[in-house]
């Protein structure tokens, strides 16, 4: 295969990931849904991207081992802080719900699509996974609460593993005799292997925490020795027994996550990178290496399966699951209707189906087209209706801008008041409990404790929050806060005061890099808005409304009694740095603005209606006082 063209399949598939990324962030529609259309586009249909040319025999090594460390990413972030709320849920849906859908689903098989039994219970053991590669960005995309995005996100990352290596040790056992003793010898050395894999799988967690937080691996080698640790771990697990190298990595990430490593967020972060891009490229490589035909060639029988596959046996497991574990009904019909499959099933039936047929079970060539196809009609529907359909069962946050303000001053008491009254969702969080009883006492939610903790994830709902402002009086602890959560909200996303010190030698200035956004104007800082709270100014709100209200309040403005903070669009975003003018606002705008009620009088409209008012005040006075003279005048005479 020439140089070249090699090169080119690879800039293809580069350019469909991150172009179906992009797309669902631009549209608010799972980035899964155009990495599905990017892969038929590059592959079956303009035919740039051919990858069992590209790769070859390495086709199936290198998806195996790219869905490990996919596994191994989403599993880092399971700390076991963060299911409280939904530790029984989640522990039933995966302990009581596998092995229900499980035999619901090899019965189905069996009787709906005609499989046989061997086959359909291989086939029901795979499919009881839900892919993380689609549950992750799907839950980004729906913006759920906590509990059911827990369930749904710990369901996705264990099951896959376990559904995986569950249905290689099917064929595994179909491929022996029947026999008693090699039954009971295969079940024996099963789990032996298993108990090997989570051994070493905890093993190795516990010595690479012990390395990384005692400095013995430099800060810039941290990712590259993880990443080949899990490769490495990876492999090792899988010459133990065949895809085990799924577990080991699961056990490994978990481990890690509760471990408390110096710099896991950094870790995460590079992980996460890593995921985005190898999630996208192997969805491109699978979709472009389908033939349309084997899907065209599922009988009707095929697509009933399906059918009940999403509409009865889903939430008939979610509902059996479900009892006595505290889930509302609301999260027993979501959870029991979002379970898209995922890579491993497609990837796992693509190797189990030709090894069936090769130990004489003929219909095992039809897991491949019902795999593709499960894995298409789920990502499609549960994709587009995860989001809409959470809403309308109240259990996704609504879909505007939240602001965590970090400092509990009187003055952001009262900005916080302000954006409550104006229907924004606000919380102020603050290390001193005695700084946060006024915020309590103004009917506005807190958050006692230290932003920058490992703990505010597991206590803080930021799913429900997408903006920051942070305020304290320390601007370097400002753009710290502003840093960490830059990568959570977004940089246009996180505010803090522009420190003075940037009109000074740049040696003094905290880099524009690690720092927010500007909160309001550039010339204000925590101090001069204290003390101008203390000479009477407030926060106010107004929409800008006609030319001449906009001329008043530039007036205002350039007199000095008016500073610009921020405005609030006709889309209800709020933006919270000062406009440079207002001619680039429309008439439905809403101003913030620190104003000076006190001296109005200073502009010369103001004045000049204040000054008729006067007038008007004196005239009836006098009216007054002549209807007063006039009575005295007719008044009798003792």
């Amino acid at each position: 295969m020439v140089m070249i063209e090699v090169l080119s399949q690879i800039s293809w598939i580069v350019f469909f990931s991150i172009a179906g990324q992009w797309l669902g962030w631009w549209t608010k529609i799972p980035a899964i849904v155009f990495l599905l259309l990017g892969g038929f586009l590059a592959g079956p249909i303009l035919n740039v991207v051919d990858p069992s040319l590209l790769l070859g025999d390495l086709l199936q090594p290198v998806i195996s081992l790219a869905v490990g460390i996919i596994l191994f990413e989403g599993s880092i972030s399971l700390n076991f802080k963060e299911i409280r709320q939904a530790k029984g849920s989640v522990s039933q849906v995966i302990f009581i719900g596998g092995p229900i859908a499980w035999v619901l689903t090899s019965i189905a098989g069996h009787y709906v699509a005609g499989l046989s039994w061997p086959v359909s219970l291989t086939f029901g053991a795979l499919l009881i996974v839900t892919g993380p590669t689609v549950i992750i960005p799907l839950l980004k995309n729906a913006n759920l609460k906590e509990k059911p995005a827990s369930i749904l996100k710990w369901e996705g990352i264990v099951n896959d593993p376990i559904g995986a290596v569950l249905a290689i040790l099917c064929y595994e056992f179909f491929k022996l005799s029947q026999g008693t003793e090699v039954v009971s010898a295969f079940v024996s050395s099963t789990i032996l292997s298993i108990l090997i894999v989570v051994f070493f799988g905890i093993l190795f967690a516990y010595c690479i925490a012990w390395m990384f937080n005692r400095d013995l691996v430099p800060e810039y080698l941290k990712p590259a020795f993880l990443l080949s640790t899990v490769v490495l771990f990876f492999s090792l697990c899988n010459t133990i027994e065949h895809d085990f190298g799924l577990i080991g990595v699961t056990i490994l990430g978990v481990a890690l996550a509760n471990m408390g490593v110096n710099g896991i967020d950094e870790l995460k972060r590079f992980k996460e990178t890593l995921s985005i891009m190898l999630i996208s490229s192997v969805f491109i490589i699978l979709t472009a290496n389908i033939d349309p035909a084997i899907l065209l060639g599922i009988d009707i029988r095929g697509i009933l399966f399906i059918a009940v596959l999403m509409f009865v046996i889903r939430p008939i497991t979610l509902y059996l699951s479900s009892i006595n574990s505290g889930m509302s009904w609301q999260e027993t019909l979501l959870t029991g209707w979002i379970a898209p499959r995922g890579i491993v099933c497609a990837a796992v039936a693509g190797v189990l189906g030709p090894s069936l047929v090769a130990i004489g079970y003929e219909d095992g060539n039809q897991l491949v087209a019902l795999a593709f196809a499960i894995v298409l009609a789920t990502v499609f529907a549960h994709g587009l209706s995860a989001k809409p359909l959470a809403k309308k069962l109240g259990l996704a946050y609504k879909e505007k801008d939240s602001l965590i303000i970090v400092g509990a001053s009187d003055w952001a008491i009262e900005f916080a008041k302000l954006l409550k009254g104006r229907d924004f969702d606000v919380i102020i969080a603050d290390k001193n409990w005695h700084a946060l009883r006024k915020v309590r006492l103004a009917d506005i939610p807190t958050y006692y404790g230290e932003i920058l903790s490992d703990e505010t994830e597991y206590h803080l709902e930021l799913a429900r929050y997408n903006m920051l402002l942070a305020i304290s009086n320390n601007p370097a602890y400002n753009a710290l806060i502003c840093t960490k959560f830059i990568h959570e909200f977004g940089r246009d996303k996180v505010y803090q005061f522009l420190p003075h010190e940037e009109a000074e030698h740049t040696r003094r200035q905290i880099m524009e890099s690690i720092r927010g956004q500007t909160f309001g104007p550039a010339e204000l800082d925590y101090w001069d808005i204290s003390s101008l709270m203390m000479r009477g100014w407030r926060f106010r709100s107004s929409r800008i409304g006609k030319d001449e209200n906009k001329a008043k309040l530039q007036a205002r403005y350039e007199a000095g009694s008016l500073k610009y903070i921020g405005y609030i669009t006709p889309k209800n975003r709020l933006v919270l740095h000062a406009p440079d003018t207002l001619e680039n606002l429309e008439s439905e705008h809403i101003l913030i603005a620190l104003e000076d009620p006190a001296a109005r009088d200073e502009v010369p409209e103001v004045k000049q209606a204040q000054a008729e008012d006067k007038s008007v005040e004196e005239k009836v006075k006098e009216l007054d006082e002549d209807i007063q003279n006039v009575k005295r005048d007719n008044e009798p005479e003792q």
